[in-house]
Order: C-alpha cells, then structure tokens, then sequence
C-alpha cells in the first residue's frame, strides 16, 4: 500500500506529506505550540514529527505498539508505544483547537442563498470494558459546503448529555434539520433566541400541538383529512413550555406514506413498544402512515412543499456518522481514561475532517499527480494513510548521514 502511495502522490521533490499538510489549517504549528502538545517532550519537539506520529495512530488505524515501531522503522521518530500515549493525552487540546479552525474556515462560505442550512445528528461511543465510559458526539454538517461546520463531544449520561439543539452554537438565518431527537420545546427555543429556525420531525409524546387559545390541535382530524398516498397539508400550531407557560408560534407540515413505508415504521414502532412491555399509542400508530414535520420557518419564503422538501436531505448527516463509524473506526473507543479519550476522539475527528475537505476538493489535492479515486472514499482513505506511512528513503538516508 505504501509503495503505490508514494507513486501516486509523490512526483519531484515536493512531498506528498506536504501537500497533505496543506490541507490543515493554516496555523497549526502555532496551535500546537499554544496548546502546550510540545511542552515537556525531551525529544522530537518538532510539530511535524509529532503529527506524524499521531497520524499514524490515529488516521491508519494502528495501536499504540504499532505505531512505535512503524515510526522507528520510517525513520520518523525512535518512541516508546507508552511515549507515544503521552503525546496523545497531551494533544487534545490541539485537536480540539484544530478543529475549531477547520470549522471556522468552513462558516466563512457557508451560506445557502441568505440562509445556512444544517443537518444534525449525533452518535454514541462507548469505551473498552464492561463498565467502559460512553461518549456522545453532537454533529451539525453544512449543507452549502457538504462539510461539517460545528461538532460537540460529551459524556453520554449526565445532565445536559442528551440530544437537543441547545448543544450548537446558533447564528442568524441557520436553518437546523433534526430528527425526533430534537423534537423539544428548548431546542426550538435556544435555535429561536440565536435568530435561526427549526425543522425537525415530531415526537408525539415529547411535543403537544396546541392551538392559539391553549387547547389541543386536532391532530387526528388533520391526519384523517388527508387519507391518500401523497396528500400534504399544514397547519399554524403552538408549542408549550410546561415550567414557564411560554409559547411559540410553529408549523406542522405532513405528507402521506405510501402503504410499504407506512408498514415499515410501523413494525419498527411495534418492535420498540414491545421491549418496553407496553402497547404504542393510538396517536404514534396514526403518525406512521405520515412524515409529520414541525418547523419556525416563515410560510412566506418557505412553502410547504420546499420544507418538505429540504428535510428530505437530512438523511445525508446520516450518512457522513456511518462513515465515521466505517472509515475512521470511531465505533469503539480503546482508551480506558478520560484524557486519553477525549484526545483520541478529537483526533479521529479532525482525521475525518481532513479526509472530507481532501474528498470534497480532490481537483485541487496534488493538481499535477495522478489522484482519481475510482474506488470511491475507501480508496482515497487508503492513499492517505500510505502517505502517513511512508517515508522517501532517500530523505532517510541523508537524515541519518547528518
């Protein structure tokens, strides 16, 4: 794999180690200075080593034993699998500051027409062991820029550890596209106070529907009055803060299932009830046959038919966590500690960063090189850890000689 890395991605005498540098942020030299990742190391205090060293453990996949001697063997640096722990717990700050660059760089052309529309998901990591911590990852991907813009990494259980849009950072315009999940009063109400609006699906039993006056919206009669496969229809709604009593002016929006789509949530409905010991509710029987949606945005520039719409690219944040879950192998977290954890996951996050912005601008990665990818993201993952990997023997060779 190496050898065809290197004869993919290396022409002259201008690395393809740097051209992979080149799709850092700018400044991350000076980030991992500041975030004290250099601080203490008796040896190889160069930036470049270090990151190499943690690309290998962390973008190619292997162990800590692995990594050492792989690093011995390229030339790249003589450590201990236990020093290379160390300059992982000491990189967190790093990374996190890492991606917070990247993200930054994404925000600045984000933007759908005068609207930034975000799909968001999250997923669960969970630590090695039996009572192995487990870890939640808030993700928001940026529709315009098909890059993730903003992510948030937290303790599973705990206060404030569930899924909510109260995790992200809220601007004017933003448009969040959330599932069930975030059906709640406060998350319409954070996406609100930051000047943004709300899309997501409803959860019957997490959100009541009401009218202006208090009373129930009959949601019911709204379903029956549209009884064929493709009937839309929508409807001005309230939603209620039990603690407060506040109230917030929304819209419900719905389309008709065809009848294979409405059996299929229903069996996953019926399946879900069943391991809880109880029946499902009449009302979440009814939603099934229905894609029931409930958003801020104003009826004025968005119809009922383009939120409909809109909402159907949600599934593509879906898609970007299975390839986490795949490609950069964040399905299970093998550290045992909190500090190496946190830097393990924020690495494998700015890892996957990188391979989104290398993906999403491949004309421009190594313009004069040979660097199609036929064999899709799998194959370009493949290309980027030969070039972690590899070392030109000939630059070895002189290192050595000095």
């Amino acid at each position: 794999m190496h050898n065809t890395a290197s004869s993919v991605f290396r022409t002259g005498d201008i690395s393809a180690w740097e051209d992979f540098l080149a799709c850092f942020p700018p400044n991350w030299r000076e980030v991992a200075a500041a975030t004290n990742a250099l601080k203490g190391l008796r040896q190889d205090k160069d930036p470049d080593v270090l990151m190499r060293v943690l690309m290998l453990h962390l973008l190619c996949g292997y162990s800590l034993r692995e990594t050492s001697a792989i690093a011995a063997e390229a030339g790249i640096a003589s450590l201990s699998d236990v020093a290379v722990l160390k300059r992982l717990r000491k990189s967190g700050d790093m990374f996190r500051e890492l991606c917070a660059e990247a993200f930054g760089e994404v925000r600045v052309g984000a933007d759908l027409a005068e609207y930034c529309v975000r799909l968001i998901d999250g997923t669960v990591v969970k630590e090695l062991g039996q009572f192995g911590t487990q870890w939640r990852i808030h993700y928001s991907y940026s529709l315009s820029d098909m890059a993730c813009d903003s992510f948030k990494l937290a303790r599973a259980e705990g206060e404030d550890a569930g899924e909510g849009l109260e995790q992200f950072e809220i601007k004017p315009n933003d448009i969040m596209l959330g599932n069930r999940g975030y059906c709640r009063f406060n998350s319409f109400k954070h996406v609100a106070a930051g000047g943004g609006y709300s899309c997501v699906r409803w959860n019957s039993g997490a959100l009541p529907l009401l009218n202006g006056d208090g009373s129930a919206f009959d949601i019911l009669g709204f379903f029956k009055a549209h009884p064929r496969e493709g009937m839309c229809g929508e409807a001005d709604v309230f939603i209620h803060d039990d603690a407060t009593g506040e109230m917030l002016p929304c819209r419900v929006c719905i389309i008709r299932k065809d009848d294979e789509s409405a059996a299929r949530t229903g069996r996953i409905l019926n399946r879900e009830a069943s391991k809880k010991h109880k029946a499902p509710a009449e009302l979440a029987l009814l939603a099934c046959d229905f894609v029931v949606l409930v958003t801020t945005l104003p009826e004025e520039t968005f119809s009922l038919k383009k939120v409909l719409g809109l909402y159907r690219l949600r599934w593509q944040v879906e898609l970007v966590l299975k390839r986490f879950k795949t490609i950069a192998r964040i399905g299970t977290l093998p550290k045992y500690t909190d500090s190496s954890a946190r830097a393990w996951l924020y690495g494998k996050m700015f890892a996957a960063l990188l391979i989104e912005r290398i993906g999403s601008r491949l004309e421009a990665f190594s313009p004069w090189r040979a660097v199609a990818c036929p064999g899709g993201a799998q194959e370009l993952v493949k290309r980027i850890q030969g070039i972690v990997s590899y070392r030109d023997t000939a630059n070895h060779a002189g290192d050595q000689a000095r």
